[in-house]
């Protein structure tokens, strides 16, 4: 066998035969050969590496975005770098740094909070081809895959709406984001196209945990007067506060509504069960990866930018209607 044929067997070159490439391989295997990928990327000036920046891994949100990650740049031949940044801009641009570096192919990066476009344009330099995956900077013109987050939360504050409540919260997330932005802004969105007034008496900023949901419920209790539904930032939020509100004698689907933003596992377990809009994890990591691939391999190509439709998926936590003249 020349040694042509083993070289491109190595690679996987789809020239070779399949029975030839398992002979070679089998082959490697025996002799304990280990493949030299720094010595590739010297040649080729690629290193198969990919950062990717998250901001809580614990999240079930970007748990599953991270499983459908690693598995889009598997197939791809890749292999991934973690940063969990912890919503720190200090620790993304000090990660980011490093991934330069060591000549990473390329970034996906759900920017930390307070991320700035001069993060990006000035105090990074020439960092490798990068994809935003959930939240983006619009200003900087990057590829990006997102949810409709604008969407969506118009459409579940319409159906707030709908059912008569002109008192609706919104709970949790971070102002500095663009997924909170941009749900915000859906639903003042909603309000407008209602006529109903906006109140900035009923938005709470929080970190987006199923504690910081649970504490809300003390503050929406208190409120005077009380709201009457609920849009929460995210689904750990939304859990959090169906216990929370339960226990200040306010029940969800009996004499308040509750709708939570990206679906939870759990969400259709709770009692009540819990309203969401959905949130398609794997479609944004297969979305992202894909055009970071791209993005390589085409660096001049126009920007990516992918918005994915969602629904709202409505259960039993949404359903009270407020009674005409309440």
């Amino acid at each position: 066998m020349s040694t042509a044929t083993v070289s491109l067997a190595m690679r996987g070159n789809q020239r070779i035969s399949a029975a030839t490439r398992e002979r070679v391989q089998a082959a490697l295997t025996e002799l304990g050969y280990v493949y030299q990928r720094s010595a590739v990327s010297l040649r080729t000036s690629m290193t198969h590496t990919v950062g990717v920046v998250l901001n809580n891994v614990s999240d079930p949100f970007f748990s599953s975005l991270l499983a459908s990650l690693e598995d889009a740049l598997a197939a791809s031949g890749r292999s991934l770098f973690l940063c969990h940044t912890n919503e720190a801009v200090s620790r993304q641009t000090e990660f980011i740094r490093k991934m330069a570096e060591y000549n990473a192919d390329g970034l996906i990066v759900s920017p930390a909070a307070g991320t700035a476009p001069t993060h990006f344009r000035t105090k990074l330099g020439g960092i490798p081809p990068t994809v935003f995956a959930s939240r983006t900077v619009f200003e900087l013109g990057f590829d990006y895959v997102i949810n409709d987050d604008r969407e969506t939360a118009r459409i579940a504050a319409g159906r707030l709406l709908d059912l008569g409540h002109r008192r609706t919260a919104f709970v949790g997330g971070d102002p500095r984001v663009s997924c909170f932005l941009e749900r915000f802004s859906g639903y003042r969105e909603a309000l407008e196209q209602a006529s109903v007034g906006f109140d900035t008496a009923l938005i709470r900023s929080s970190v987006p945990t199923r504690k910081a949901g649970f504490n809300a419920a003390r503050w929406i209790a208190a409120l005077s007067p009380r709201p009457t539904a609920a849009i929460c930032y995210n689904g750990s939020i939304a859990l959090g506060l169906l216990v929370g509100l339960q226990k200040e004698g306010l029940h969800p689907s009996r004499n308040f509504a509750l709708i939570g933003h990206e679906n939870v596992e759990e969400a259709y377990m709770t009692n009540p069960a819990l309203s969401v809009t959905t949130v398609d994890r794997d479609e944004m990591g297969k979305r992202a990866a894909a055009a970071l691939v791209e993005r390589i391999r085409h660096p001049e190509s126009p920007p990516r930018q992918i918005v994915l439709r969602t629904e709202l998926i409505i259960r039993e936590s949404c359903n009270f209607r407020l009674p005409s003249g309440s």
